[in-house]
């Protein structure tokens, strides 16, 4: 993992490989954004939170404040729902900010992107 994989995280986004219709079709905001506020969700998003965007220098770094905003606003455009759009914002900022101090693996981290993907 490296800078190149987060430059291609922001271009995938960018070019709509990443968030398009399909990741919120049948979507049930309320009821996901309810689940992803409880545990086990919750317990392990912060704990990956504050392992890999803890530091302040990686999570303020230019890439991935682009990647939270295209984010945020393509989600906004997708659905209309800005409360989904920051959760899924703050979800690329960590999946940026873990590909970007690479290394070890976490399959929490790796699970959340590759929700996205699937999608």
């Amino acid at each position: 993992m490296s800078r190149s994989d987060v430059s291609k995280l922001l271009q995938d986004l960018k070019d709509g490989r990443l968030l398009n219709e399909h990741n919120f079709e049948g979507l049930d905001v309320d009821a996901y954004l309810d689940q992803r506020d409880e545990d086990p969700f919750a317990d392990e998003w912060m704990q990956a939170y504050e392992h890999y965007a803890g530091d302040s220098t990686v999570a303020e770094d230019e890439v991935l404040r682009q990647i939270r905003e295209t984010a945020f606003k393509r989600t906004l455009a997708l659905t209309g729902e800005p409360e989904l759009a920051g959760y899924v914002s703050d979800d690329f900022g960590l999946i940026g900010c873990y590909l970007l101090q690479g290394g070890e693996q976490n399959g929490f981290v790796e699970r959340l992107y590759e929700g996205y993907v699937k999608a």
